[in-house]
């Protein structure tokens, strides 16, 4: 898409009855990537063209297949286009079965193997958080499912009962 203020280049413009193309808003070193989502992974439909994400896999770690673990495969993953919507204008959110992802051809290569080992969620970013933060592998147990509560319940100390005399009765 062209800016505001932005110069009209050859670069941005289709040609005589051509047709804008997902390649033109690609950056030169990066490559378009489709995963799929559903209306929970997807974010509900509120990511919209232009958003960033994070990437979350969630797959089985060993051999019991019950011992899950959730890690954080990309971050600040630009959305290029939503089903087959590349509109940065588009302002309604939508449920959608496909996000195409901005990423580098090694990025592109992990999100094409977790998608056959695990399932894939997004997390929507803050339009002004690009930072990137340090995560770990977040498995069943932090979310304290196996926890046991083994605080016992303190004693508690006998009280005596001290009666106040009786006044005594004036003669």
């Amino acid at each position: 898409p062209i800016e505001i203020n932005e110069p009209v280049l050859a670069s941005k413009v289709s040609g005589f009855g051509g047709r804008a193309s997902l390649s033109s808003i690609i950056a030169a070193d990066m490559r378009a990537s489709t995963i799929r989502v559903n209306d929970v992974n997807g974010v509900a439909g509120f990511v919209l063209p232009g958003d960033r994400v994070d990437i979350m896999l969630t797959r089985s770690a060993g051999a019991q297949a019950d011992n899950l673990v959730t890690d954080l495969l990309l971050q600040n993953v630009k959305i290029l286009g939503v089903d087959q919507d590349a509109n940065e204008n588009r302002d309604k959110p939508a449920v959608v079965r496909t996000v195409t992802l901005e990423v580098t051809v090694e990025q592109s290569q992990k999100l094409m193997l977790a998608q056959q080992v695990g399932n894939l969620s997004l997390a929507l970013r803050n339009i002004s958080n690009t930072e990137a933060e340090a995560a770990r592998t977040v498995g069943l147990r932090d979310l304290g499912i196996f926890e046991i509560n083994t605080a016992t319940p303190t004693e508690q100390p006998e009280t005596t009962v001290v009666a106040k005399p009786a006044p005594k009765a004036d003669t």
